[in-house]
């Protein structure tokens, strides 16, 4: 199938899911594919990216690229930031600069997953948007889940910056320095999550089997790079 024709395709289907994106103005481009990319400690997500689609799409003035993947009857892909570098980012994870590098984060997303998606239900995923979310003023609101137990929370917001953030606030929050990945979820129903040591229900979680930044980024790619 010819370029233009995915480029129809790939974006009408983003509008399909995600209506409320046809009420922004869109300026479509050309697509091509992307260019092949190589994260280290992250093969799923490299080749996810370098087998992609790439359309250019600016909303409402603000420039985006459509990343797709699979036949036209069973497609799917993401609507990411544009991949971005500043000189200011040292005190954030290798691996979310790295991302940022190739990609800057998913805001919205079009066709079916292979399994249940950790990322449904955010708003931005590995985006500067939700690193942006002001982790100590969280955590301070929420301070009476762990007084009402007799506990202290158990880490230093400012050594964490968010790498997701869903609808409801919930956030997923990466460690600076070592990577450690934890859920702040006050409200969720998930499975496969256990609460972290020190603190109550609905508060901080650790993703089992999951320990850091790059293997929960590996285990979400996992579930669109499908044959």
């Amino acid at each position: 199938m010819a370029w233009r024709d995915l480029r129809v395709n790939d974006v009408d289907l983003l509008m399909e899911q995600c209506s409320w994106l046809a009420q922004q103005s869109a300026d479509v481009g050309m697509p091509g594919p992307h260019q092949p990319v190589e994260l280290m400690g992250m093969p799923v997500l490299s080749g996810l990216l370098s087998a992609a689609t790439v359309t250019p799409v600016r909303l409402d003035g603000v420039d985006h690229e459509l990343l797709a993947w699979g036949p036209v009857t069973d497609r799917r892909g993401w609507l990411c930031r544009l991949p971005v570098h500043h000189a200011d980012d040292t005190d954030l994870p290798e691996v979310l600069r790295a991302v940022w590098a190739a990609m800057c984060g998913i805001v919205e997303h079009f066709g079916d997953v292979s399994g249940t998606w950790w990322w449904l239900n955010c708003n931005d995923v590995l985006t500067r948007e939700a690193a942006d979310w002001p982790v100590e003023q969280m955590l301070a609101a929420y301070e009476w889940m762990w007084t009402d137990e007799g506990l202290r929370i158990p880490i230093e917001a400012a050594d964490y910056v968010p790498v997701a953030a869903e609808a409801n606030g919930n956030l997923t929050l990466a460690h600076r320095r070592t990577g450690q990945v934890l859920w702040f979820a006050p409200d969720h129903s998930e499975s496969g999550v256990s609460v972290l040591a020190g603190c109550p229900e609905y508060s901080l979680y650790t993703f089992d089997g999951v320990p850091d930044l790059a293997s929960w980024i590996e285990t979400g790619a996992a579930q669109w790079a499908r044959p």
